[in-house]
């Protein structure tokens, strides 16, 4: 069972890969860098553009520091895969749309030195933080994204069923408590 699990998620991040790398293979082939196209109004676009830097804008240092620490979280996820022996498919799938998105990304980096994203949504504004339009992403952002959500989510609602039953056998008995010894 536990190697056709393994299989399971090796599959999930497969396809993450394939979707994003041919996704932004079309877009290399069909759009000069800057070019947008509008798919649905000013709601969403697709626009080419090179990302250097980290997912949502972030900019922690040179492209090579992205590309350590993606191959950082690559082995921790593997270590995690290997440890682990349970079939926890609230932890393990989620960990593997976070894996092929790692990979699809490390492969721009190592290609390009940066990463091909294109996907430009319009969501709505944040203005206490200066949001006024997304970011550019890509599908293996949105992978990494999709799966950071669904781990948090798993990982908290674990915690709290692993939580109740310790909270259960603490409870005293009511009988004991009102003097009854039968």
């Amino acid at each position: 069972m536990r190697q056709r699990s393994l299989i399971l998620y090796l599959l999930i991040s497969i396809v993450v890969i394939l979707l994003d790398q041919t996704t932004k293979l079309l877009i290399l082939s069909n759009f000069a860098e800057g070019e947008a196209v509008s798919i649905i109004g000013d709601l969403l676009y697709f626009q080419f553009v090179y990302n250097e830097g980290g997912a949502m804008g972030t900019s922690l240092g040179p492209s090579w520091l992205y590309t350590i620490l993606t191959l950082a979280a690559l082995a921790l996820i593997i270590r995690y895969f290997i440890k682990d022996k349970s079939d926890g498919a609230s932890i393990k799938a989620p960990l593997a749309l976070i894996f092929g998105g790692a990979v699809g990304n490390l492969i721009d980096r190592i290609r390009f030195g940066k990463v091909v994203d294109f996907i430009d949504a319009d969501f709505p504004d944040i203005p206490f933080l200066g949001i006024t339009r997304w970011w550019t992403f890509n599908v293996a952002d949105a992978a990494i994204t999709c799966g950071l959500m669904i781990f948090a989510i798993g990982f908290l609602l674990r915690k709290k069923r692993s939580v109740a039953p310790v909270a259960e056998r603490v409870t005293p008995d009511t009988n004991q408590l009102n003097g009854d010894q039968n």
